[in-house]
């Protein structure tokens, strides 16, 4: 049965490092979009409290500062701060996709929520692979595999910055036929720059690999960023997108570095089904024993972060394992 679900995909500058603040800004950000009538309102990686970009200045006093007031500014999982954001989500009906920066103990993690109508908390999931900068500020947290949110707007999943091109990962999602992406992004202090790792490419070439709508909110990072400390900067920096399952963008992006809600009607129902067919269609007819081992082969660890199930294809003795 098709349907039509309003998204929302947030294009603002967080209140850097300034944590009540945020909250508030995340609060009002909601009623907004839920005013529009969004059902979906998915925010930029780590919106609370603000991606670490002072971590590419090389001022070791500076870091040291910000890397305090970073842990300082991040909240927990269930406390008071996360408490609001779910009553929001709540009050208004509508799923919310958060990027934060979650505190435990002394350390933080690169952690991204999924909150459903009733603004219960469906899932938290802590971003494993850092790059190096980010572990200069998070810890690395433990290695799982995303899942797939089964709900009332459809098959629901996300991802953070440089997640959405880590092919365990995303295997992950198609294999639960998500209809939904969130690409969650920081934006860039410099600007996006075209080419493969740019955050429009990699969205777009998700919705092309995955036949899935990709909704992919991005920061604006000012010069608010570094507290009139560092380099200024312009407003120039990634553009929040919605793309359809074939890679074509659904409505205008906003301009580059302006604040606002990029908006679109998504047709929810028909797509999965689709590519459920062709997928039957091309798939190689399998022996009864083979199926049998595909269903039953055992996890292999690749990684400190990586974990795979072989895949079998073809139909030689063993087939392949994909990883």
């Amino acid at each position: 049965m098709r349907k039509t679900v309003r998204v929302a995909a947030i294009q603002a500058e967080p209140k850097w490092l300034r944590l009540s603040e945020g909250v508030e800004q995340v609060v009002e950000l909601i009623g907004a979009a839920a005013a529009s009538g969004a059902r979906l309102v998915a925010f930029p990686e780590t919106f609370l409290p603000g991606y670490p970009w002072w971590r590419w200045v090389d001022s070791n006093q500076w870091n040291v500062e910000y890397s305090t007031r970073c842990r300082e500014n991040s909240m927990t999982r269930d406390g008071l701060e996360m408490r609001r954001i779910t009553g929001a989500a709540r009050d208004h009906g509508v799923h919310v996709v958060l990027g934060f920066g979650e505190r435990q103990d002394r350390r933080i993690y690169m952690a991204q929520a999924v909150i459903d109508e009733n603004g219960e908390i469906v899932s938290v999931r802590r971003k494993a692979g850092l790059n190096p900068i980010e572990r200069k500020v998070f810890a690395s947290g433990t290695p799982n595999l995303p899942a797939v949110r089964h709900g009332v707007i459809g098959r629901v999943g996300a991802l953070s910055g440089q997640e959405n091109q880590r092919p365990l990962l995303t295997r992950a999602l198609r294999a639960d036929e998500e209809q939904i992406h969130i690409a969650a992004w920081p934006g860039n202090p410099e600007g996006e720059a075209a080419g493969p790792d740019s955050a429009a490419t990699v969205s777009r070439m998700y919705a092309l690999e995955a036949n899935a709508y990709v909704v992919a909110p991005c920061a604006v990072v000012g010069a608010a960023a570094w507290d009139r400390r560092g380099p200024q900067t312009g407003r120039g920096s990634g553009q929040a997108r919605i793309y359809a399952a074939g890679g074509a963008e659904v409505v205008t992006p906003l301009a580059a570095g302006a604040e606002g809600i990029l908006y679109a009607d998504l047709e929810i129902g028909s797509a999965a089904s689709d590519r459920r067919e062709v997928e039957l269609a091309a798939r190689p007819r399998m022996r009864r024993g083979q199926q049998q081992a595909a269903r039953t082969a055992t996890p292999r660890r690749l990684g400190a972060d990586r974990w795979a199930v072989p895949l079998m294809l073809g139909s030689g003795p063993g087939g392949l394992a994909a990883c």
